[in-house]
C-alpha cells in the first residue's frame, strides 16, 4: 500500500512540474514577445509591451469585433483564457506564418471564394501597420495586435474548415442529398490555432482531388462569368466529399447522364445512363419527381436475372392504377400480387378501384421484360437505390435521360460485370447467364468490392474530354448559388 502511495506521489509531482513548466514557458514566451518585436521591426515602442495591459485591451477589442467574426462563440471560448490571447501572434507573426495566411486568404478566389469573407484586407493592413510601427506609444499598438489576433484566428478557422468540409451543409439545402458528410467542430478548429507549422498547414489544405485541381486550372483561362460561376459551385460540391476518390471506383454524374469506370486513377470506360425523372420544368417528362439522390456506397454483389420487388410508391401510383384499367395487366407484365400473408393473389378477383396499397405487395419475375433487365448491381444504402440493366434500350438514344424512378439504368451492363469481377473466367460465366435463355435468379459476390459515387456536377473534368459543361437537369445550381451568396467572389455576385 505504501509503495502504491509513493508511486501516486511521484506521478503527482511530475504532473505538477510539467504543468508549471508549460505555464512558465507560455508566460516567458509572452514576456519575451515585446522584445522580439522590437528587435524584428526595429521599434523601441515594442520594448514597453506589457502582457497584462495587452490582455485587458484584448478583452475589450474582442467585444468590438465579435459582431463581424463568423464564429463568435468559438472565439469567446478560446480567448476566455488569457494565455491564449497571443496564440497566433506569439507563434507566427515573426516566422512568416501570418504573412502566409494573409496571402492564402487574399488568393482564396482560386477556390471560388470571396477574400472579403476571410477579413483578407483587414489582416493585410494590420500586418502592415504592425511591421511599419507608425506608433509612438505601446498603448496604441495593443488594439492593433488584438485585432490582428482575432481576425487572423477567425479567418484561419473559416478558410481551413471551408476547404476541408465546404462552406455549407448540403443536407440542409437538398432533400435528396444522402451522402455522408463531415462538418467543422470546435475542438478541431481550436487545434488549428495551436499547431506548430502554419505555413505547411496552409499548403496542405489544397484539395488533392484531380477534378478539383483541373477545374482550378480551367479558371486561369478566359472564361465567361457564367462558366466561372459554374466552376465555383462545383468546387464547393467537391469539398463536400469526405475523402478523395480511390484507385478504382465508379462515378455516375447524374446531370451528365454518364457513368465512368476508373482504374488506377485513370478513366477506363464511359457509358450512358438513365437517371431519376425530375419535376424541374425544362427536363420534366411527366411532372413526376423521382430524382436520383446524391450518395455513395460499395458494390459488393450483383443479381443475375433479378426479381423486382416493386416499391409501394410505384405500386400505388402506377401498378394499381393500371390494374383498374386492365385486370390482366399483371399477367401481361410478368408480375404477381401478394396479400399480407404472402399468398399469391388472383388479380382479376380483386376490385382494385377500392383496394389499398397497404394490403398488397407486387413483384416482377425474372425475364427479358423485367424492368431491371438481366442484372442489377447492389451497394448498401437505406434508399433502395442501385444500378441495373434495362429492357428499354431505346432510352439511351434520348438526349434527356431523366426517366427512371430513381435508380440508375446502365447502357453496357456486361462491361460493368467485367470491371467489377476482374476475373475473365468468372466474368464469362456470369455474362453467359445474363445473355442466355434461362431466367433462374442467383446472386454473385464481388470479391473485391468497388466504391460507387452517385454525384451531381454541372462542370466536370475527365481524362479524355477535359472540362465538360453539363446542363443543370434538376435545377440544383440556383439553390447552391443563393446559399453561397456570402462566399462567392464579388465578380460573380
Amino acid at each position: 500500500m505504501k509503495t502504491i502511495l509513493m508511486k501516486f506521489k511521484h506521478i503527482f509531482i511530475l504532473l505538477s512540474f510539467t504543468l508549471f513548466f508549460l505555464v512558465s514557458c507560455k508566460k516567458y514566451k509572452h514576456e519575451e514577445f515585446g522584445r522580439s518585436l522590437s528587435k524584428a521591426f526595429k521599434s523601441k515602442a515594442y520594448k514597453d509591451f506589457d502582457t497584462a495591459a495587452y490582455y485587458s485591451v484584448f478583452a475589450e477589442q474582442l467585444k468590438k469585433e465579435i459582431r463581424q467574426v463568423h464564429h463568435p462563440k468559438w472565439l469567446n471560448k478560446i480567448y476566455s483564457e488569457e494565455g491564449n490571447r497571443l496564440t497566433l501572434l506569439g507563434s507566427f507573426l515573426l516566422d512568416g506564418g501570418l504573412d502566409s495566411l494573409s496571402g492564402h486568404l487574399s488568393n482564396s478566389e482560386v477556390h471560388g471564394l470571396n477574400p472579403v469573407y476571410f477579413h483578407s484586407d483587414d489582416i493585410a493592413n494590420l500586418l502592415d501597420s504592425v511591421k511599419k510601427t507608425r506608433f509612438k506609444k505601446i498603448e496604441e499598438i495593443y488594439p492593433v495586435l488584438a485585432r490582428l489576433e482575432i481576425l487572423s484566428a477567425d479567418g484561419l478557422i473559416n478558410y481551413a474548415n471551408i476547404l476541408k468540409y465546404g462552406a455549407i451543409n448540403p443536407k440542409k439545402l437538398y432533400g435528396r442529398y444522402f451522402d455522408s458528410i463531415e462538418r467543422p467542430d470546435f475542438i478541431e478548429s481550436q487545434k488549428m490555432l495551436e499547431q506548430m507549422d502554419l505555413i505547411s498547414f496552409l499548403r496542405d489544405l489544397q484539395p488533392k482531388n484531380a477534378v478539383y485541381t483541373a477545374l482550378q486550372a480551367e479558371m486561369q483561362k478566359g472564361l465567361s462569368g457564367d462558366q466561372k460561376e459554374r466552376i465555383f459551385l462545383n468546387l464547393e460540391r467537391l469539398r463536400w466529399k469526405i475523402s478523395d476518390f480511390p484507385e478504382k471506383f465508379i462515378l455516375v454524374n447524374i446531370p451528365e447522364f454518364k457513368l465512368r469506370l476508373y482504374d488506377n486513377h485513370k478513366e477506363a470506360l464511359a457509358m450512358k445512363v438513365c437517371v431519376g425523372a425530375t419535376a424541374n420544368p425544362p427536363y420534366s417528362k411527366n411532372g413526376q419527381n423521382h430524382e436520383t439522390p446524391v450518395l455513395s456506397g460499395t458494390i459488393d454483389r450483383m443479381q443475375i436475372n433479378p426479381v423486382w420487388n416493386i416499391p409501394k410508391s410505384i405500386a400505388g401510383k402506377e401498378i394499381m392504377t393500371k390494374l383498374v384499367e386492365n385486370p390482366s395487366y399483371l399477367d401481361e407484365s410478368n408480375m404477381v400480387a401478394y396479400d399480407k400473408s404472402g399468398a399469391a393473389v388472383n388479380a382479376q378477383s380483386v376490385d382494385w378501384s377500392s383496394a389499398s396499397v397497404d394490403d398488397y405487395s407486387f413483384k416482377q419475375n425474372p425475364g427479358s421484360d423485367n424492368s431491371l433487365g438481366r442484372v442489377k448491381f447492389i451497394f448498401y444504402n437505406p434508399y433502395a437505390i442501385y444500378l441495373h440493366d434495362t429492357p428499354a434500350k431505346q432510352m439511351f438514344n434520348e438526349k434527356n435521360r431523366a426517366v427512371s424512378h430513381g435508380c440508375v439504368r446502365v447502357e453496357q451492363p456486361l462491361k460493368l460485370v467485367d470491371f467489377l469481377l476482374n476475373d475473365q473466367k468468372e466474368s464469362e460465366k456470369v455474362k453467359s447467364e445474363i445473355t442466355g435463355s434461362d431466367n433462374e435468379s442467383r446472386w454473385v459476390k464481388v470479391k473485391d468490392p468497388v466504391k460507387v459515387y452517385l454525384a451531381y456536377y454541372t462542370a466536370f473534368a475527365d481524362d479524355k474530354d477535359g472540362i465538360t459543361w453539363v446542363d443543370d437537369v434538376y435545377g440544383y445550381d440556383p439553390k447552391l448559388k443563393a446559399a453561397l451568396e456570402n462566399y462567392l467572389p464579388q465578380t460573380i455576385n
